[in-house]
Formats: structure tokens, sequence, C-alpha cells
């Protein structure tokens, strides 16, 4: 480890006002009260340490350095470790980490490195580290003010948000499908439903919102929650009451927080039997009770015009390690021959049947040589960024299929843009997954993207695959089945024009994203959520496989990246007169919140099931990027 990684007090050998000096002392203590911190006292440990780094530099900015605002980067421990067999320490992540640091000084933070190890058990419980996580961010937020926020480098669990609400609709609908009491409404029918749903596979709120009352929302065991279907034909009473029809299940999560806007008070209505021995539910009385809305909120929240948590700190997360995937080593064909040939390039694999051949999807595994390689690569670029080394590339670029074209949302706020054709950049709102990849190849600062996704990729409109192939390099990172062998070839991958992980590694293998940095507007639904999140914990090898947000961010030039873990058809409102502003990608994002709870009724956000869409939301990457003209 290079010297500058040197832990604990004894380190802080730099030159510093006595203000400073006592801020990072305390900063080390606190980080020594949540060593071995077990958070519910039940024999797992949340945070296993938290090693306070030196601050490093104190920046060439004006006024008190501590009255800057402070930033912890908090370091995965296991990628300050060496490597075996990095003899040269090429992957050696610390240099990095120490430029990343200088930049956040140079620009006005107060930088501060800090080695964390959390539990990654098998036990399900995301969750509840991530409370811990919280408390450790309170702490440092009551004492150390300003504290502006945190960047979260390399893999940590992260919020599962469940949501249920008293939705009152009018559609047809069919109660008990499948079974023996099954009732179809053809036509519209008022009813009310309550239904837990996920509505955050990914959510950063929970870190970000300090005083909110999240560690009561935490539910870690499996547990079934009820769902109530209650039709009233006519219109729902604002008190509910006895439905003419209804319905009564469930559904159940594991290691989620429970935003239980649905509270009900659901009582069986019932007759007894002809001979008086037995009873039968004939109906339910469905009351709402929606008073007790908003458990989450810290009371000024509850005070907003429409009550909902809003972040005090932003968070959001620098993470390689579900895209850092390399073919797997072990596959061999029938003459002893990998995925892999001798010149490093995919190369045909011949199986002892069509049976014996692996799925396409299956062959990767996560490399940590390529996980440091993607991070070095990715604070590089920041750093690149920062000083103002992409002037070709400051434009903007929209793109999009079956949910509109974003470009004049970008090009209207920021004045430099305002006459800009957007010729080649306007990919249009009807695009092929060709188009997508020559739009990736031209060099812009910020990217909008709109297209219906899911958490593994964006989907465009179909594209010739043989001319995909040679757009994209002529040398797929990817294989597809033809009879017993797998061949590189985007098809299996791409033909229904999905863009995802092994689109972007193809190009970025290639040599075809252009020098450039930017940011992304992500508009798909799912488009970061983690895959298995709602089954698996964040450490396991199927959690967030192939995450396509994460794939755009490190092998497509990402700086920060907003996206929405819920299938919604909001955005950000605001978010692009924010960067023009002069705010950063986070305070961008955050403002969301900000104008969402300043809503005076629920029309304004969506409706009743939709006031909180903001939760949706979250930013990858380097929240404290701002859009910054390049060049000089």
């Amino acid at each position: 480890m290079r010297t500058l990684i040197a832990v604990g007090i004894a380190a802080c050998a730099i030159s510093m006002s006595s203000s400073v000096q006592c801020a990072d002392d305390r900063l080390a203590q606190i980080c020594g009260e949540f060593a071995n911190y077990d958070i519910n006292g039940d024999g797992a440990m949340e945070i296993e340490h938290l090693r306070s780094i030196v601050e490093t530099y104190e920046g060439n900015q004006t006024g008190a350095a501590g009255e800057r605002p402070l930033i912890l980067i908090l370091v995965e421990d296991r990628l300050l470790q060496k490597l075996p067999g990095d003899a040269g320490n090429a992957l050696d992540l610390a240099p990095s980490l120490e430029r990343y640091a200088k930049d956040l000084a140079e620009d006005g933070w107060r930088a501060r490195l800090i080695s964390a190890k959390v539990y990654a058990g098998e036990r399900h419980q995301d969750g509840r580290t991530v409370l811990a996580l919280r408390r450790f961010f309170q702490k440092v937020n009551a004492e150390l003010k300003p504290f502006a926020g945190v960047v979260m480098v390399g893999n940590f669990p992260e919020a599962f948000l469940v949501r249920s609400y008293n939705w009152r609709k009018k559609t047809p609908i069919t109660l008990n499908a499948g079974k023996p009491n099954e009732k179809k409404f053809e036509e519209a029918v008022d009813y009310l439903r309550t239904v837990p749903e996920p509505v955050a596979m990914r959510c950063e709120l929970v870190l970000c919102d300090l005083d909110g009352n999240w560690e009561q929302r935490y539910v870690e065991k499996r547990e079934r929650l009820p769902t109530v279907y209650g039709i009233f034909p006519g219109s729902v009473p604002e008190r509910g009451g006895i439905c003419a029809d209804f319905e009564r299940d469930g559904v159940v999560f594991e290691d989620f927080f429970y935003i239980n806007d649905g509270i009900c008070d659901v009582r069986e209505v019932v007759v007894k039997s002809p001979d008086g021995k037995s009873e039968e539910v004939v109906g339910i009385d469905f009351v709402p009770l929606d008073e007790f809305e908003n458990a989450e909120c810290s009371a000024a929240d509850r005070a907003r015009p429409n009550p909902m948590s809003r972040p005090d700190i932003v968070v959001s997360r620098i993470n390689a390690r579900n895209v850092a995937l390399q073919p797997k080593p072990e596959i061999k064909g029938t003459g002893g021959e990998g995925l892999i040939g001798a010149d490093g390039r995919p190369q045909m694999v011949r199986f002892a049947d069509e049976k014996a051949v692996p799925r396409w999807i299956s062959v990767w595994r996560r490399d940590d040589a390529l996980e440091r390689r993607l991070l070095i690569e990715y604070f590089r670029r920041n750093n690149r960024y920062r000083k103002g080394e992409f002037a070709a590339s400051f434009r903007p670029a929209a793109i999009g299929c079956g949910l509109g074209d974003g470009f004049d949302n970008m090009r209207g706020p920021i004045l430099v843009w305002k006459d800009f054709d957007g010729k080649g950049y306007r990919g249009g709102a009807k695009a092929t997954l060709l188009d997508y990849a020559e739009w990736l190849k031209l060099p812009a600062v910020m990217r909008d993207v709109r297209a219906h996704s899911d958490p593994w990729g964006s989907t465009f409109d179909k594209p010739d695959i043989e001319k995909l192939n040679a757009a994209t390099g002529g040398c797929p990172w990817t294989w597809s089945q033809v009879g017993d062998s797998l061949v590189p070839s985007l098809e299996s991958a791409c033909e229904k024009g999905k863009a995802d992980f092994a689109l972007y590694r193809t190009m970025w293998a290639n040599g075809l994203m252009p020098d450039c940095a930017c940011f992304y507007m992500h508009q798909g639904c799912d488009g970061i959520s983690p895959a298995r999140a709602e089954d698996r914990p964040y450490n396991h090898e199927d959690y967030g496989y192939w995450q396509g947000a994460e794939a755009m961010l490190f092998y497509a030039n990402g700086l920060a990246l907003v996206g929405r873990a819920k299938v919604f058809y909001d955005e950000p409102r605001g978010f692009y007169d924010q960067l023009a502003a002069g705010r950063t990608f986070g305070e961008a994002w955050a403002y969301y919140y900000e104008v969402e709870s300043a809503a005076k009724n629920a029309e304004e956000v969506g409706g009743g099931i939709g006031r909180k869409r903001a939760y949706f939301w979250s930013a990858l990457g380097d929240w404290t990027l701002r859009l910054k003209k390049q060049g000089g």
C-alpha cells in the first residue's frame, strides 16, 4: 500500500489548520467507534471496521478549509488490498484514489478517504448493514458539519423498498384469477386496491435521509404482506365499507424497507351455516386508514404540502463489480480450446453435442483484475473531465425508442447549446440498436436515453445483426449457439434490440468508444435495478449480474448516471435546469424531491400512487461533478 494510505491519526503529518486537524482527529475517532459494530446485537457485525485515511489535500480554494463541505470517499477494503499476480502494481487503486481526493479538494470540498469492511456473510440482511452505515453518516453529520455526502467506491449493500398504497381505481378486473371463485368484470368497475409492491430495488434515499424513520421501516425476515381488492360499484366511499366482491391474498418479501401507505382495517363479514355449526365469510368491511401514511418521514418532511422523505446528504456509488466480467477459463471445447484464443480475442468453441453447449449468458464470471482496471479508467476519465480535456465532446446527445426524445429538454436550459441543431446527436425516438451503437460513437458530455428497460439493459428496435457486428468492430465479445458450438456473435444478445453488457463490452474491447466523458439521464423503467435484489444478498454471484446502467457507466465513458428503479413514466423535474445553474449531478437529482414535496395536490405528482415517485430514482457514479465547459 502506498504511504499515502496510512491508517489512523499518526498518519496526519500534513499541513492544515488546527481546526481541520481537530476535525480529522474526530473523524478518525468516530470511525473507531464503529469497529465491530453490531446494530441489533445478534452477533453479526454489520460494520467490521471503518478506518480513517488522512485527508490528503486542502486544495487551493479561499476560505477556511474547515468551512468547506465534507465529502467521504468510502472505499471497500477489498479494493485496497494488493491483487495476487500484480507484480508491477499496475492495478493498485491507491494512486487513483489519491488523485480523486485531490481533485475534490481543488473543487472546494473537504475530501476524506475511509476504508470500510462491512458484513458479507450468507445472511440476507443488506438493509440492516445499510442502517449501520446510516448511523455512521448521522454521527458525522451531527459533529462535522457541513457534511455534503458520500461517494462509495466498491461493492456495498443497498436498500430495497416495498410500498403499499390504498389505491382507488376504475378498470376492468378479474378477482381470484384461476381459482374456483374467479370472477371477471369485463367493464370498468370501481374498486379499492392495497397491494405491496417493489418500488426500488436500489434506493439511496435511505442513506441520504438522515432524520427519517427508516430503522422502524426495516424488515429482515421473509414476511407475507396482505393484498386486498374490494369492489364498490358506483364509487369507492372515502372511508370504504362493505365490499360487493373481494379478493384477499398475500405476497412475500425479505430484507426490505416497507413504506406502508396502504394501512387498512379489514374485517370479515360472516354468517352462520343453516345448521348453526359453522360460519361462512360472505364479505369484508374494507376501511382505508389513509391518515397513517408517511410513517418513514421526519416531522419536517410530513409538514410538506406533499409529505415525503427528502435527502439531507447525497450518496452515490462507483461499483464495477457487477459488470467486471470475463469469460470463464474453465469452459473448454472438445479440443481443449477456451472461449478466448491465443490472440486474446473471442473464438468459436465446439462441444460434444448441442446439449453440452452452455447458455451464452452464463459463460461469464466476475474478475478482480478487470474490476480494478475499470475503476482506474473511471478515475482517470473523471480527472481529465475536471481538468477540461474534452472540449470536442461538450455537446448534448439524445436517443429513444418508444418513450420520446429528450433532446429539447437538455438543450433548452443550457444556453451554449441553444443553437446546436443536433445533427447526428439527435438519434430520434424510434431508434434501432444499430442506430444506438453509432450514436454511442459520437463524443458527447450529456446523454439522454429513453427506452423500455429492465435490470439488464434497454430495448431498441431490432437491428440487422450482420451490420451490427460490423459496426461494433467485427469481433463480438459474446457468443451465440450454432449447433454444437458457441460462435462469437451478437445475435443471441442483441437480435431483439437489447442494449446491454454484451454490446457495451464489445464496443469497449474493440476501442470504439470515443475519447470523452459523459453524464447519463436514463429514462428506462428498472434501468438501475440490480437483478435478484429481492432474494439474494448483495455479495451473491447472482446479485446485479449483467447490470445495464453500470455497464453504460463503465464501458461507455460514464461519469454519473441518474436512473429509475421502478416501472413508472416520470422524469426528475428541473434536473437540467439545476445542471444549467451550476449544481452538481447529485444536487440536481436531489432537487426532484424538493419539487415533488412542494406539490399542492396528488394530481401534480402522478396521483396518490405516484406522489412518492422520486423514491424510485437514484444516482450512480460521482455525484459531485458539475456540467462544466471543457477546453477552458
